[in-house]
């Protein structure tokens, strides 16, 4: 056993460095090549490296507000963020009647209804643009240097922006819940580290929530799930959650016993919706007062929980 576990972590660590190897002298993109070779980058994370008219990299944080993500309208508020002690989600970053919408498994089933909200952009773009690692490893990024990373943006400290960055440092600080695996990348090339590490191949690909046949305007729509329903698509994830920072930093972690699947949303003028959703099958190590339960009127460990993916990615195995 003992020789197995070695020749198991050798394999792992050698993963690991043979994938950050000379990273510092490629781009992003040119990185991703080098670790996904037969993989073309999807649109929606070229978009994150585009360059920026404001010069820091992302938006101008300081005179304008990302755009609305793709938020589903069905739970009552955010406060379930404080009130679970789960992360990645701080109530700060979650305008009013905007929560996740939480389902279970058998809503996933052909013809079942939902009420949600969709805008569909690249669905990762909903803040700043990703630096280059080396770029982004030069830039304090903990609690303690808040002050100067909101002088080096030219953040006002009073301002909204700012209590939503100090939230983002504090997400990333916190440590991991029961169950969970987590990292905050601040670059392309940290997000793609972590996720081949922990998913132990680079045979992988992301996946998000888009639109199939038309853009998608801001309005409530009443969607049906389409033929063949929800298709689970793997049991391994690992998910990435885009922040508020100055510039893209992605919360990456996932939980045991997490399934992802694909669901086709047809609402009643013909637009359609691939979406992405996560089921959480065992929430016994959950805080009995998260939200989920109050929507969904069931206690924790008794059903799996699932939710949309709206702002982020999942890395699933090809």
């Amino acid at each position: 056993m003992a020789v197995s576990s070695f020749y198991i972590i050798s394999a792992s660590l050698a993963l690991i460095i043979g994938t950050a190897s000379c990273s510092l002298s490629l781009t992003p993109d040119g990185y991703w090549n080098r670790v996904f070779p037969s993989t073309p980058m999807p649109n929606a994370i070229r978009e994150l490296l585009s360059p920026s008219p404001s010069g820091s990299g992302g938006r101008n944080l300081t005179n304008s507000s990302p755009p609305t993500p793709i938020f589903p309208t069905k739970a009552c508020c955010c406060k379930w963020a404080a009130m679970s002690g789960y992360p990645g989600l701080s109530p700060m970053n979650c305008p009013p009647n905007n929560a996740p919408l939480y389902s279970l498994r058998e809503d996933m089933q052909p013809g079942s209804k939902m009420n949600v909200t969709m805008m569909i952009t690249p669905v990762a773009l909903s803040g700043g643009r990703f630096f280059p690692r080396q770029r982004a490893q030069a830039i304090p990024f903990s609690t303690s240097n808040l002050t100067a990373i909101l002088k080096m943006f030219s953040i006002q400290p009073e301002s909204d922006r700012a209590s939503l960055i100090r939230e983002t440092l504090q997400d990333c600080e916190a440590a991991a819940i029961k169950g969970e695996v987590k990292h905050c990348a601040t670059s392309l090339e940290s997000m793609i580290d972590f996720v081949v590490a922990e998913l132990g191949t680079r045979e992988i690909h992301a996946v998000f929530t888009s639109a199939v046949n038309r853009e998608e305007a801001v309005k409530v729509r009443s969607y049906r799930v389409g033929a063949g329903g929800g298709r689970m698509m793997t049991n391994k994830v690992m998910t990435c959650h885009n922040t508020v920072f100055p510039y893209a930093v992605f919360y990456c972690h996932n939980f045991a016993g997490t399934r992802v699947y694909m669901v086709p949303l047809v609402a009643e003028d013909g637009s359609r919706v691939s979406a992405i959703a996560l089921c959480h099958i065992d929430t016994s190590n959950w805080n009995p007062r998260h939200e989920s339960f109050r929507v969904l009127g069931v206690k924790p460990g008794t059903v799996p929980i699932c939710h949309f993916i709206v702002e982020g990615l999942a890395w699933v195995p090809n």
